[in-house]
């Protein structure tokens, strides 16, 4: 089997990429579309094409958190790795998270909203569920770091039976089973986020080109795959699907979702299976990086500013790319700033939690 520690340079940068096309999708369609920027819609076809489908970037993140998961706890088996595996992942999501999302609630403060951020709203956020508290998101884009976590249970949980990558193929095959049965006949609402019904085939063709690639392609392999994309493509229907706003957003044809979900899949594919576009280490890494902060700070602060400058007569256009600009620079800036020291922090907490419940274990460096 090949190392788990394997650096896939090309995956850093469609992370970034994906996270960039989020970035324009809202500020070029759906914040115009939901009229929270102060613009309306584009109505220049090509662009305006461009613009709607950038919400793809999120099955494109759940089919790279599949695949990255499989691979960096691929020597994870049994209940002495299970907490570790589950401390590098909090280690990895949280520091940012706390730090972009502290920075936003300040920043929507500062620009005097009539929903600003109360002090309530923020602390709740920090356990990033603060709907059980009662209060929303600070930031819209949180929903899909639930996501991530339920997913991150349910592999801690596998990796403590055992179950994980001994039985990869067939974890991947009775939650496509679920997801199928759920989608079609159920729609239950538990069900569904439990199982994540409507992204299980993005989480789990990552998985499959994981385990693919450390083994070798069988028709097993295949058959999950063609279930994969069929499954996301009712994802991405769910995800289309915006009945408040009929007027932009509509339910794209099966035809045309399964094409996307084709793209979605393939790209991660090529990524994987291709060579590393040739570039230095270090500029994926950091590309890597930026992607994270830039998607969890740009949604509601860039709105705010593109509608407050829109009010003083400024150019969406202009003000777009110079907001883009700003947050990837931001991005770098938090990413080392806050939130390494705050992760090298949180390590030592989880470390000193780790050595009281597992002995011996030390919080490996996150990936």
């Amino acid at each position: 089997m090949k190392s788990k520690r394997e650096y896939f340079a090309n995956l850093d940068m469609l992370r970034f990429l994906a996270a960039l096309w989020v970035v324009i999708t809202h500020y070029g369609y759906i914040g115009p579309a939901t009229g929270v920027t102060g613009y309306g819609v584009t109505e220049f076809s090509i662009a305006s094409f461009f613009f709607k489908y950038g919400y793809l970037g999120v099955p494109l993140f759940f089919i790279l958190s599949g695949f990255v998961i499989a691979h960096v706890s691929a020597n994870s088996s049994g209940w002495k790795d299970a907490p570790q595996f589950m401390a590098n992942r909090i280690s990895r999501l949280m520091p940012a998270f706390w730090a972009s999302m502290t920075i936003t609630a300040i920043a929507l403060s500062l620009f005097g909203l009539p929903d600003a951020v109360s002090l309530k709203t923020w602390a709740a956020n920090i356990i990033l569920l603060p709907q059980i508290l009662g209060q929303p998101f600070v930031d819209g884009v949180y929903w899909t770091l639930v996501l991530e976590f339920v997913f991150y249970t349910w592999v801690f949980a596998l990796i403590g039976l055992g179950l994980f990558h001994r039985h990869m193929l067939t974890v991947c095959s009775v939650w496509i089973a679920i997801s199928y049965s759920n989608i079609l006949v159920f729609e239950n609402a538990i069900l569904e986020m439990v199982f994540l019904t409507y992204y299980a085939g993005a989480f789990v063709a990552g998985m499959v080109i994981w385990h693919a690639r450390q083994n070798r392609w069988t028709m097993t392999h295949y058959v999950l795959m063609v279930y994969s994309i069929l499954s996301l493509s009712l994802g991405i229907q769910d995800l289309g699907t915006r009945a408040e706003y009929p007027e932009y957003f509509s339910t794209p044809g099966l035809w045309t979702s399964t094409m996307w979900s084709m793209a979605c899949i393939g790209i991660v594919f090529l990524g994987v299976f291709l060579k590393d576009i040739p570039v230095k280490k270090s500029f994926a890494l950091a590309l890597g990086a930026i992607s994270y902060p830039l998607y969890l700070l740009h949604q509601e602060i860039g709105y705010a500013i593109l509608r407050h400058t829109t009010e003083m007569g400024l150019s969406p256009l202009l003000m777009g790319l110079v907001l883009i600009g700003l947050f990837v620079g931001l991005a770098y800036l938090v990413h080392l700033t806050l939130e390494k020291p705050i992760r090298a922090i949180l390590v030592k907490v989880l470390d000193a939690i780790l050595s009281i419940t597992m002995p011996k274990q030390q919080l490996q460096p996150a990936e």
